[in-house]
């Protein structure tokens, strides 16, 4: 039976394409005579999700998750991956509900911060990102410093997250803002590495600081889960 990934995409839009090329590439690296997985997207409105999450209506959040993992199930999926990090504040509610296994983007991350000998990583993303324990609290267990925006930072970035970047507009003035965010970040401690838990934010992040991309560890852990489940066809 040929594995098949699944993939809770929309959160937003921009990120999972970007989310999406690097799967296929990493998959496209194994050989076709082991059973290469398929893949498969449902997708979720991030203004919905969004809405709910400002409205501090988790319970109906949740849900909306759920119902997209069981799409995707019903759609043949062997394995679910969000396509977004802040979603990851719900895993443990969603494992034990949920109709597949999901790959854990922020454990699979501090697995890679840790192995790195990071010791004061920056971290930015949404406001429930930076502002809640569920990425910070497990890089500090894994005995790194985290170092997150301002207020006024933050307070841009979630703008930004849920606004432009959801609707796909990216522009040279952003890139010059989230410069002078990081920019105050490391005059407060200087960084080792910038974690950048946003799927949108990627590719509008300048040099300065070395760049970790959650995904890149979400999808080695997610290839491992694939292996070790005996989903590859052999």
């Amino acid at each position: 039976m040929q594995p098949i990934v699944g993939i809770v995409g929309g959160l937003g839009p921009e990120g999972t394409v970007h989310y999406y090329r690097k799967l296929t590439a990493l998959l496209a690296g194994l050989p076709l005579d082991l059973g290469r997985p398929g893949i498969v997207v449902d997708h979720v409105w991030i203004d919905r999700f969004s809405g709910l999450l400002r409205a501090g209506a988790d319970p109906e959040a949740l849900e909306l998750l759920l119902g997209s993992l069981r799409r995707l199930e019903r759609a043949g999926a062997t394995l679910a991956l969000f396509a977004a990090v802040t979603p990851h504040r719900f895993l443990a509610a969603l494992r034990p509900r949920s109709p597949l296994p999901i790959a854990d983007l922020v454990g699979a991350t501090c697995d890679d911060v840790r192995a790195a000998g990071h010791r004061v990583v920056g971290l930015v993303g949404t406001r429930f990102t930076v502002s809640e324990p569920f990425f910070r609290e497990a890089l500090e267990a894994a005995g790194v410093r985290v170092v997150v925006p301002d207020e006024a930072g933050t307070d841009y970035l979630d703008a930004l997250i849920f606004g432009p970047l959801a609707r796909g507009e990216k522009t040279p003035e952003m890139k010059g803002e989230l410069a002078a965010i990081v920019g105050r970040m490391a005059g407060r401690a200087p960084l080792d590495a910038l974690v950048v838990a946003c799927t949108d934010l990627m590719d509008l992040m300048g040099t300065e600081v070395r760049l970790l991309d959650p995904i890149d560890s979400h999808l080695r852990l997610a290839l491992r889960m694939l292996g070790s489940s005996g989903a590859r066809a052999q």
